[in-house]
């Protein structure tokens, strides 16, 4: 499955990243045009009595400069809620202790150059309907009385200045984690809960469709896996329906014979012919045997010289009368089962014997590989049954069990190819028959520096 171009990190762990460097950004961006939206254009004044002081000061300063018929517009015009201001005369208060707020205000307007030689007089007064107590500033010889209320000074930016840590913090948090939380239904939640579902379904059926390559790197390489494991799991299934079929009814016949034997008496009931019966159907058996035996092999790997391997089997052969001629190189060293391999080997010159009258095996280097070749005089395979001949329990001629065969002898040999992480091919032999070539992959440390030394066996 060719995966799309995307600029997101394939894997998870580079997702996540991608993710919270992101949020990160915004997050950054946010508080950025926050900050930016929200700045005063000239600098907030803290806490106090100042912005009344400024406010008092500009208005002393504008009723000082109008004239004196229009002094009490200009009062009015500038009054608001919480400051006011008239000319007539002093406000109503109900006296209350100084406080030190009152105190601070009168010592900043005295402070001012134009306000030295005034007398300013300041009291506190009680809270009125706002709920707020005021300070009154009373000017006598200037006919200005103002009263203004007593509070803190809070400016939307510097309370935004203030609270901005906390503001970061939080959105920080809330778009990373929702982000996350976000991505984690959408691309691992899901993928898994289809594999939950494809794995309950294949506990019921083998052979379901295969599951669907998407999501992250890491749930990709496990619905692969996943399909990889229920393809073996189903051929498996499927190899050993194909074994009990074949067991079934290969032993049907000596089976039937024997029966018939045993009720029919006489010359056909005699213990030669019984025991062949049996010597079948035990060859039989012992063969599937083998099979399932040699499926789970866990004999542990050695370095062999292939070459010195396959001249003792070859020997073997020519000990007990079979016409084998070996000639190949030793020094080839592989990291093998040096028993699955000489299994491997017996069998190929075991089945070249049963269809042809000569069998040549040699072994030579070819690149990183050892090359063991099986030649024979016989009739070979049909270029069409190559693959076929490797599955278990397939034969050339299905109706011949009279020897007991199974069909297991290629598909041994294919399972230990395999394993070896070797190649088996098939070729014609000139001028007839079948030769057999296996690669095995060479041991880059076991050869190095040794040159291949030329045998034969006749």
């Amino acid at each position: 499955m060719t995966d799309r171009f995307s600029l997101l990190p394939r894997t998870v762990y580079g997702q996540m990243v991608a993710i919270v460097i992101s949020s990160m950004l915004v997050t950054i961006f946010v508080v950025a045009f926050l900050v930016v939206a929200l700045r005063p254009t000239v600098p907030p004044l803290p806490e106090g009595p100042w912005p009344n002081a400024l406010a008092i000061e500009t208005a002393i300063d504008a009723l000082r400069a109008s004239p004196t018929a229009t002094r009490d517009a200009v009062a009015r015009g500038m009054s608001a809620p919480d400051m006011q201001i008239q000319t007539t005369g002093p406000f109503p208060c109900a006296r209350i202790p100084t406080e030190h707020f009152s105190v601070l205000l009168r010592r900043i307007l005295k402070a001012q150059p134009d306000n030295r030689d005034a007398i300013i007089t300041e009291s506190t007064c009680d809270a009125d309907s706002s709920g707020m107590t005021s300070t009154h500033i009373d000017m006598p010889r200037e006919g200005i009385f103002i009263t203004a209320h007593n509070g803190i000074n809070h400016h939307l930016p510097q309370l935004m200045r203030a609270t901005l840590p906390l503001i970061v913090s939080f959105l920080s948090m809330l778009v990373i984690m929702g982000t996350l939380s976000l991505w984690s239904l959408w691309r691992i939640n899901r993928p898994l809960k289809v594999l939950a579902n494809k794995a309950d379904t294949f506990g019921h059926d083998i052979t379901p469709e295969p599951l669907t390559e998407q999501g992250p790197l890491e749930l990709r390489r496990v619905a692969r896996a996943f399909n990889r494991m229920q393809a073996r799991i189903a051929a498996a299934t499927e190899e050993r329906t194909r074994m009990l079929m074949a067991i079934g009814h290969d032993l049907r016949t000596p089976l039937t014979r024997l029966s018939m034997r045993i009720e029919m008496g006489g010359p056909d009931a005699a213990p030669a012919a019984l025991r062949n019966d049996l010597w079948l159907m035990n060859r039989m058996l012992n063969g599937a045997l083998s099979f399932l035996k040699g499926q789970g092999d866990t004999e542990p790997a050695e370095r062999v010289d292939i070459g010195a391997l396959v001249e003792s089997v070859c020997a073997e052969f020519e000990a007990i009368g079979r016409n084998v001629t070996y000639q190949g190189d030793l020094g080839l060293t592989c990291l093998c089962q040096p028993v699955a391999v000489a299994r491997m080997v017996n069998n190929l010159i075991d089945n070249a014997c049963k269809f042809g009258s000569h069998v040549r095996v040699d072994t030579r280097r070819h690149d990183n590989e050892a090359i063991i070749e099986v030649a024979d005089n016989g009739p070979g395979i049909p270029s069409e049954m190559h693959d076929i001949v490797l599955l278990p329990f397939a034969r050339l001629d299905p109706a011949r069990s009279a020897d007991g065969g199974l069909g297991l002898g290629l598909s041994i040999i294919h399972d230990i190819v395999q394993r070896h992480r070797g190649t088996l091919t098939f070729h014609h032999n000139q001028p007839s028959g079948l030769r057999v070539r296996i690669a095995l992959p060479l041991d880059p440390h076991g050869t190095r520096g040794r040159p291949p030394e030329t045998h034969a066996v006749h």
